[in-house]
């Protein structure tokens, strides 16, 4: 069987342009923070930017969203937790991530602010992997919110020390007799 020029080119540009669009049938986002032992991709990203905006929404002053809360835990739990407590949290996000589908019918990118809240309390009371990612992401969001620099000029004035010195304010007298 002799193949043409023409159909030899004709295939390999097919070939070339299927795999040139197999990456988008994927639909998964690439990742925009780099991580060495997490393996989370842009949907990961947007679920848990949304959930750190669920657990501190943006009101007169700024939420979680605006201080990068989520890039705060995924940072925090790539570079500080060891390879049981990363694995744990990874399958505790996919467990959440499935326990979400399952309440509500969608992911939790696509819930209401209320079927957000449902779930969250009702993982408050909850033991396992989705309630543990739960628990972690709401004390590293709660950490990224009060170590921000919003939080430390704007809401409580960062002080380097403990206390101030102040050193000549009047002795009062003492009004017993000590030994």
């Amino acid at each position: 069987m002799q193949v043409s020029r023409r159909t030899a080119l004709k295939q390999v540009l097919m070939v070339s342009a299927g795999i040139a669009l197999l990456p988008s049938c994927l639909h998964t986002t690439p990742a925009t923070l780099k991580l060495k032992n997490l393996d989370v991709n842009g949907d990961d990203e947007k679920m848990l930017e949304e959930l750190t905006a669920t657990i501190i929404p943006t009101t007169k002053t700024p939420g979680a969203r605006e201080v990068k809360a989520q890039q705060f835990a995924l940072t925090m739990i790539d570079d500080c937790f060891n390879k049981e407590a990363q694995q744990k949290w990874m399958t505790g996000m996919k467990e959440f991530e499935a326990l979400c589908k399952k309440q509500t019918g969608h992911s939790f990118v696509n819930s209401t602010p209320a079927e957000r809240e449902s779930l969250l309390q009702s993982l408050e009371k909850e033991e396992g992997p989705a309630a543990h990612f739960y628990k972690v992401t709401k004390r590293l969001t709660i950490q990224a919110y009060t170590n921000s620099e919003y939080y430390l000029t704007k809401v409580e004035e960062y002080e380097l020390v403990p206390a101030r010195f102040h050193g000549s304010i009047p002795v009062k007298d003492l009004t017993k007799k000590t030994l």
